[in-house]
């Protein structure tokens, strides 16, 4: 597995030539569209990762927050179809180390949480809940 990081100057050619528009299939229409999130991408507010095994190519997508007592690695978008995330998730350590992170925290589903939780070694450290009003 090799991860290759995009630069926003490069996000519509990723985007439209290479693939990365599967990232769509991330997006909840609520929070953001496929077009925000290439929107911010091209802005650099957040980062792209073309993830690819063998054959296969995924994307993911993060940015870098700092908190006030810790600096995380925040997976916000992902799609790897027929890639394992555990080989993912060890390239990400390593790209969070480069960025002075002390922490990879990731937005998911609660399928996808217990996934992680029971594969990488994932803990909660709160859950978001909501009502619509």
């Amino acid at each position: 597995m090799s991860l290759l990081i995009v630069p926003s100057t490069h996000i519509d050619y990723a985007w439209n030539e290479d693939g990365a528009s599967s990232l769509a299939e991330s997006c909840t229409v609520d929070e953001i569209t496929p077009d925000q999130l290439k929107m911010i991408l091209s802005r650099g507010e957040r980062n792209l990762v073309q993830i690819k095994t063998g054959d296969a190519i995924g994307w993911g997508v993060y940015r870098i927050d700092q908190l006030p007592n810790l600096r995380v690695l925040h997976i916000t978008n992902l799609v790897a179809h027929n890639a394992s995330f555990e080989d993912f998730f060890k390239d990400m350590k390593s790209i969070a180390k480069t960025y002075g992170c002390s922490s990879i925290r990731c937005s998911c589903s609660s399928i996808h949480a217990r996934l992680y939780k029971m594969k990488c070694g994932f803990t909660s450290v709160y859950e978001t809940i909501e009502v619509k009003i």
